[in-house]
């Protein structure tokens, strides 16, 4: 089994012309865990919801996905604005109150037991507090690779020795490239990876958006994979999470960075096509099969 451990959120979208979007089904650890079906069975979540949480949304989750690490809170679930501009930027605005949210995320001593040995493990949950005994209870389990999502608000100056300690326990990092242009102050892919690995990360995947991503690991090896073809880009919201979920499935099933960052790639192109995390899994794999084998053919590792 695959899992995530961060967030369930309801997102109100709104976009450039006014169109809205109400209700729709977010948060970061959903849209990994949809990435993460695309490649793999089993998969699960481990995040928060309020006693307002719609049965239908929940219903949709429990078809496809292991909720055994869901916990309730006695709270409204989380949600959130999404803002669109005409530029493609995104602005989201929190409709929860941010330490509501970050303290009402689950514990270690609440995660199903069946967890500790996952395959691998997307972790978008709050590092400031017991990070290196979630880590270590994964590692003495035998789990499988370890890929942090951070959060935007750890991605500053003023935190980078936080960021540093965090990311030196995991076996990837993956920050977008405005998180880490931000963190570093350098504003090039590939000097804002090498400084991340310097700082002690084993393995970096740095999400570009519609550039791709770069990847690069502590062995010397780097590759830069192009997004993956989409017909129609509905919403961008959660493909950034998607693809840390695919890539992650991919890291542990090949051992293979660059096949994992094309994976990532492949997930994250299914998340653009419509609104909300979820979308029909029927053929998903087949499609995503042969999306891989054409953008794999395009990429090669080098040394840098």
């Amino acid at each position: 089994m695959y899992i995530s451990i961060g967030s369930i959120i309801i997102d109100d979208i709104i976009l450039p012309d006014g169109q809205t979007k109400w209700g729709v089904f977010g948060g970061g650890s959903t849209h990994a865990i949809v990435g993460m079906k695309v490649w793999a069975d089993s998969v699960g979540i481990s995040a928060w919801a309020g006693t307002n949480f719609p049965p239908e949304m929940e219903a949709d989750l429990a078809r496809h996905f292991d909720l055994t690490g869901v916990i309730r809170r006695d709270l409204p679930t989380a949600r959130a604005w999404q803002l669109f501009e005409e530029d493609g930027r995104r602005v989201e605005v929190f409709r929860t109150d941010m330490s509501t949210f970050v303290k009402n995320s689950p514990g270690p001593d609440e995660l199903p037991a069946a967890y500790w040995r996952a395959s691998g493990i997307h972790f978008q949950n709050d590092v400031l507090n017991r990070f290196s005994e979630w880590i270590d209870r994964f590692r003495s389990n035998g789990s499988g690779p370890i890929l942090w999502e951070p959060w935007g608000e750890l991605a500053v100056p003023e935190k980078r020795q936080v960021f540093n300690e965090a990311m030196a326990l995991v076996d990837v990092v993956s920050p977008n490239l405005l998180e880490g242009q931000t963190l570093t102050g350098l504003q090039d892919a590939e000097t804002i990876a090498r400084a991340l690995l310097d700082d002690g990360a084993k393995m970096v995947a740095l999400r570009m958006g519609a550039d791709g991503s770069l990847v690069m690991d502590e062995r010397g090896r780097m590759a830069r994979v192009p997004a993956a073809p989409v017909e129609k880009i509905v919403d961008v919201t959660g493909a950034g999470n998607a693809y840390c979920g695919g890539f992650l499935v991919g890291y542990a099933e090949t051992g293979d960075m660059v096949q994992a960052a094309c994976m990532g790639a492949v997930s994250a192109s299914f998340a653009l096509g419509q609104f909300g995390a979820l979308y029909p899994f029927e053929g998903v794999r087949e499609r995503a099969r042969a999306a891989l084998a054409n953008l794999r053919a395009l990429v090669q590792a080098k040394d840098f």
